[in-house]
């Protein structure tokens, strides 16, 4: 296991090396003043812990476009793993999301596409369309907290050699996020999600993650997090409950 955590660790300075920009994605969708295009690219290295302990490579990017009170989203991610001796084993996705801004309002209309697989989960594919309000609940400069409530539809398909669960239907999901900019150069940011099936009450997820988030320059900055990710119904020789330690360095341009 030494062997292969040494691994990573190299793999993870080649990488930092070879890329240009590396950033930490804070937030999927930002609110920024400045106008046009912002973008950034992030690579980390993460600790999983379910009933295999995994070593993980993720590299996300994300592109943004801002125009008056609109916001335009593009993100995508990629994650390879060592799960004991298995290697390469991966997960990712895409996201597409529209934002409006209403002016002088505490509600931001929100429309997104995202596509989600996941090897170590079992999850072929997740086609989730929606959309909905973002109540803004508090926006200060030290310190905001958002309230979300959407309306999905939802396309999943969970496969393995013995077990096969596919969904497809309209449900909900709602989401509180809060920031605290402790300082100028130093803040802690919290998402907690929460997506019920109604129709079956065995079948939920709670995702929740906590960041903390160190600006060492204006562009350049650390950030470390701590995640937890409850699926209530998964296939058999799947964990129920994941936990991820990830650190990262990031540069925004």
């Amino acid at each position: 296991m030494h062997r292969g955590i040494l691994t990573f660790i190299l793999l993870a300075l080649f990488s930092l090396s070879a890329i240009s920009q590396i950033v930490s994605i804070d937030k999927r969708r930002t609110k920024n003043p400045n106008k046009g295009f912002q973008g950034d690219v992030n690579l980390g290295l993460n600790f999983v812990r379910t009933t295999s302990d995994m070593m993980q490579i993720m590299s996300q990017f994300k592109l943004q476009y801002n125009d008056n009170d609109n916001t335009y989203l593009f993100s995508a991610d990629a994650g390879f793993s060592q799960v004991d001796d298995e290697r390469n084993v991966n997960n990712g996705g895409i996201m597409f999301k529209y934002n409006y801004w209403v002016p002088e309002k505490i509600i931001i209309a929100e429309a997104f596409y995202q596509y989600q697989y996941n090897r170590v989960k079992q999850l072929k594919h997740r086609h989730v369309l929606g959309g909905g309000p973002r109540f803004n609940i508090a926006d200060k400069e030290k310190f905001s907290l958002f309230l979300v409530a959407y309306t999905i539809y939802l396309n999943e398909l969970f496969e393995t050699s013995s077990y096969e669960r596919s969904k497809s239907l309209v449900k909900f999901s709602s989401m509180l996020s809060t920031d605290w900019k402790m300082s100028p150069n130093a803040s802690i940011s919290h998402s907690t999600y929460y997506e019920p099936d109604y129709s079956d009450p065995a079948d939920f997820r709670i995702w929740s993650e906590t960041r903390f988030n160190i600006k060492i320059t204006k562009k350049f900055a650390f950030a470390l997090y701590l995640r937890f990710d409850y699926d209530n119904l998964v296939p058999p020789d799947v964990e129920q409950l994941f936990y991820t330690v990830n650190n990262s360095f990031s540069i925004k341009f």
